[in-house]
């Protein structure tokens, strides 16, 4: 008898691993795949749990209900852990509600079969009790167990192994070892019920499969712990591969394609180019695979549609097997429009003024310091005009704002017009302007002064007010009045305080002048 209760313990330290395992999974339900496996297991422990009642019970109806109630849990496990193997290895898009129901059928008729079991036989075809060397139930398993149910249930096993298989080679290490820890937890009890039911081997009427679930337990707990099984859930390289915004083209030596991703076949517009030359699906790439590739090459292409202009960056990278010998290569492509976009509106912020369009003091730094830091001793004159408007103030306070703003854009637009192009026009205070006059001497400076003055002094109408504006302007030439940017500046900026001082007298002066005549 001591081994009768030995025996028992094997399922009874399987149904408590189980149930333990079911309620630590639920806790990390939030994970991939967690949700099938915690039916999994409750499939498993219930199944184990009815086996060692039925074990320890002594008379042949105890046997016989604790058997049938068994099936609650045996049909349904091998398809939660389909469902559990395509949801975790991500491979679950053809998994849907009508799908799922109908790996249910299966299982269901087979649990209603086995409580039915009496009128048909179809689970059970005949079962008795033999009480020698211990009581236990002998059974003659019917035509649906052993053509239908079981059968089933293999093949669902199965699959989700095959599945695992495919995972286990498109995973990183980590996720590796978590799978390892699965097929080694899925093909034990596997094997053992295949003894049970294919040879007739057991351990004095103990099916072998919870004695495989005891072991299964044991192996998954280790991978609960220590391979973090249910803490982060794999995301294939496939998975990525087919996700990805990118597009993502495999060749080989040929430069044939061998694979590529969807988002790839939408950059070609092409079906069936699977086998095909690069050149012939990508025409408009064809040219980067003319030169031997070193280790990578990347490239900006401006491609232009009837609509718009896109931007590509296109990366090509070989591969090499492991042995360091070219097998072919990869071909990334990437929308970079959007984001060439933004850095150019960035680089506006940067470098422009927003109110008037003209650069601003940083540019004109970057610009000025370049000009100036590239030329010798006999290189060609440059010239600067600093200008700064008069009265500008009791415009906005008198005008408002908005019509202030108004002036300054129609300044900015007379500076444009009195410089040549190619020469750098910044506004780099509220109303100071400068304009940077490229191969212009003295001369050339004066005249330039002399054309934006006029041109300033027409009346401007805005909003029903008619204005006149006008400014102080100062020059500095190079080289006579300095050989960097900032000294050119100061020595505009006194000669731009001199006309204004200048214009000050002249405003004083008119009222005296009108007095007199």
């Amino acid at each position: 008898m001591l081994i009768y209760f030995l025996l028992a313990l094997l399922p009874t330290l399987a149904a408590f691993a189980s149930g333990s395992i079911a309620i630590y999974v639920w806790q990390q339900r939030s994970v991939t795949g967690a949700k099938a496996f915690f039916g999994c297991i409750v499939c498993i422990f219930i199944w184990c749990f009815f086996a060692v009642l039925e074990y320890l019970s002594h008379d042949e109806i105890t046997r016989i209900i604790f058997g049938k109630l068994q099936y609650l849990g045996i049909p349904f496990f091998s398809v939660f852990w389909l469902i559990f193997t395509l949801q975790y290895t991500h491979n679950d898009s053809k998994l849907n509600f009508l799908t799922t129901r109908l790996l249910m059928i299966v299982p269901l008729l087979s649990m209603i079969l086995a409580f039915t079991d009496p009128w048909h036989g179809l689970i059970w075809a005949a079962v008795s009790m033999d009480r020698t060397p211990v009581p236990q139930l002998i059974i003659k398993h019917g035509w649906w167990f052993s053509y239908v149910m079981m059968p089933y249930i293999y093949l669902l096993l199965l699959g989700g192994v095959f599945v695992l298989l495919y995972a286990y080679f498109a995973s990183s290490q980590i996720y590796r070892q978590q799978i390892i820890i699965l097929l080694t937890a899925t093909i034990i009890p596997f094997f053992f019920s295949i003894l049970y039911v294919l040879a007739g081997v057991h351990l004095y009427g103990l099916d072998l499969t919870p004695i495989g679930f005891s072991i299964s337990s044991l192996i998954i707990m280790v991978g609960l712990f220590r391979g973090r099984l249910f803490e982060v859930s794999p995301i294939s390289y496939r998975t990525v591969f087919l996700n990805t915004t990118e597009a993502v083209i495999f060749l080989d030596t040929r430069n044939h394609i061998v694979d590529l991703n969807p988002s790839a076949y939408q950059e070609s517009l092409q079906s069936n180019i699977l086998g095909k030359p690069f050149s012939t699906a990508f025409p408009a790439y064809q040219h980067l695979l003319s030169q031997p590739l070193t280790s990578e090459v990347t490239e900006i292409l401006k491609l232009f549609h009837p609509q718009r202009s896109i931007v590509k960056e296109v990366k090509i990278r070989t591969l090499r097997s492991p042995g360091n010998r070219p097998v072919g290569s990869v071909i990334i492509i990437r929308d970079v429009t959007i984001e060439r976009r933004r850095q150019a509106r960035l680089q506006h912020f940067a470098y422009m003024d927003d109110l008037t369009g003209l650069c601003n003091r940083r540019q004109l730094e970057i610009v000025g310091e370049l000009a100036l830091s590239s030329s010798g001793p006999e290189a060609w004159p440059l010239a600067l005009l600093y200008v700064d408007l008069n009265d500008f103030k009791p415009i906005n306070d008198t005008y408002g704002h908005q019509i202030g703003d108004t002036v300054l854009i129609h300044v900015a637009k007379c500076l444009k017009t009195c410089v040549r192009q190619g020469d750098l026009v910044a506004r780099i205070g509220g109303d100071e302007f400068v304009a940077l006059l490229f191969r212009a001497n003295q001369e050339a400076a004066d005249i330039t002064r002399q054309r934006l003055s006029q041109r300033l002094c027409q009346t401007l109408e805005v909003d029903h007010h008619t204005l006149q504006i006008t400014a102080s302007i100062g020059v500095a030439c190079h080289p006579q009045d300095g050989s960097d940017l900032q000294t050119l500046l100061n020595c505009a900026d006194q000669a731009m305080y001199q006309d204004k001082e200048s214009y000050r007298a002249r405003k004083l002066a008119r009222p005296f002048l009108s007095d007199k005549h």
